[in-house]
This record gives C-alpha cells, sequence and structure tokens, in this order.
C-alpha cells in the first residue's frame, strides 16, 4: 500500500506545506476543457497526496497520437493508469474507444473519477488500483496500457513495474503508450527498470513512448541508450 503522506514530497509539488493543506476541507473547482472537437466538464480537486485532482498536460499528446493512429486502438481494450480526474478516458470514450480507467485505492480519485463521467454524460469501468497490490484476475484482460505523467513517482517505479507485468506478461502484442511532460531528475530510472523487467521502449514521439515486453532473440535497450535518453 502507498504511503500517501509521503506523495507531495516526490512529485515536486509548489507547496511547502502540502500535509497541512491534506488537513483542511476539500475544494473543487470545475473547468470547460476543448479537447479537439470535445468541450468537457472536469471537476479538479485541490488537495491530493497524489497530485490527482488535476489534468496533467501530457494527457493532450496521448489524445494526439492516438487520434493519428486510431488503426492501432480501434477494437482494443485499453486501460489507462494514473487516471486522475479521468479527463483522458472521458475523451476517449467519446471518440468509442474500449477504454477502462484505473487509479490508486483511494476515495477521493474514485469518487471524483465517477462524478466527472456523471458530469459529461459518459459512463465507463473504473478499477481502483494502487501499483504493487495484485490486479483483479477477472478484469485482467486488457490489451493497451495508456498512461501520463507517470514518471513523476520516483520512489514507486518498482511497484509501478508489478503492475504492468501483471498487466503485459504472456500477451503477444500488448503494449503501453506512456507520455510525460512532467519528471524529476532521476526519472531515467523508470527506463533502468524497464529494462530490467524485460521491456523494451521506443520513443515514437516528442516526450511519448511504445513499451512491450521483450522477445525472444531480441536486443534489449542497453545501459548505453538508457544514458543517452534525453527526457
Amino acid at each position: 500500500m502507498f504511503d500517501l503522506s509521503d506523495f507531495a514530497k516526490l512529485t515536486n509539488s509548489d507547496s511547502e506545506d502540502e500535509s497541512d493543506k491534506l488537513t483542511n476541507e476539500q475544494q473543487y473547482e470545475e473547468k470547460q476543457i476543448n479537447v479537439h472537437d470535445e468541450i468537457l466538464t472536469i471537476r479538479e480537486f485541490h488537495f491530493s497526496t497524489t497530485n490527482a485532482g488535476y489534468v496533467w498536460p501530457s494527457t493532450f499528446f496521448i489524445i494526439d497520437y492516438i487520434l493519428k493512429h486510431s488503426e492501432l486502438f480501434k477494437d482494443k481494450r485499453i486501460i489507462e493508469l494514473g487516471s486522475g480526474t479521468g479527463i483522458l478516458s472521458l475523451f476517449l470514450k467519446k471518440k468509442g474507444f474500449n477504454v477502462t480507467s484505473s487509479d490508486i485505492d483511494e476515495k477521493d480519485v474514485t469518487e471524483n473519477n465517477q462524478y466527472n463521467q456523471n458530469l459529461n454524460n459518459v459512463n465507463y469501468d473504473h478499477i481502483p488500483h494502487t501499483w504493487g497490490e495484485k490486479f483483479p484476475e477477472d478484469l485482467n484482460n486488457f490489451d493497451i496500457v495508456i498512461a501520463s505523467d507517470i514518471i513523476l513517482y520516483v520512489a514507486y517505479f518498482e511497484k509501478l513495474m508489478i503492475t504492468l507485468r501483471q498487466l503485459m506478461d504472456n500477451k503477444p502484442g500488448a503494449f503501453m503508450l506512456m507520455s510525460y511532460k512532467r519528471k524529476l531528475y532521476n526519472s531515467k530510472r523508470f527506463f533502468v527498470l524497464l529494462t530490467e523487467n524485460d521491456f523494451e521502449y521506443e520513443m515514437v514521439e516528442s516526450k511519448t513512448w511504445i513499451i512491450r515486453k521483450s522477445q525472444p532473440n531480441t536486443t534489449k535497450r542497453s545501459k548505453e541508450s538508457i544514458d543517452n535518453i534525453v527526457l
């Protein structure tokens, strides 16, 4: 289980007294956000130890890539990790994609995701899941994992690898689409752990990566190539 009290320190929070703020009453704000030809109404909440109350900037990198390469995602079962407000899953569902959202098993995050579904008259499944815990086997039927700005959570990369292996091991053709805009100084460790856990990665656009399980007789990414990654 995550130690939520440490999250604000690990994610470049702009607040020096985040733990004090979390004792106050939660504050919400609804915004209308233009995403391509859709206008989504999103409720954000201000106090979150996991930063899950806000719309993350690389969400829009993911959307752009999926729309440009929609043939890769059509008729696939997609799960979003670290869905936060749900804006990415909301948009994809409106566009007809088969998407399920997932984020830390924490009450405020789960309730806000459902609230935003109701605001936009959209319905999709949401799976509360904390990285590193056992993913429900009866729900583990996904072809594609998507995630935005998750490389902030350096202290939890090992737990993230456990979740990714549960979702992607023994699934030929499965892949992850990951994008980021915010990062920490040691976010490269994410790629080191990918290699150690038999994943391969390829940058397909600026700050956007496709990650797959390594196949037999293929050359893994070397430490040198990890060192040369520019984040």
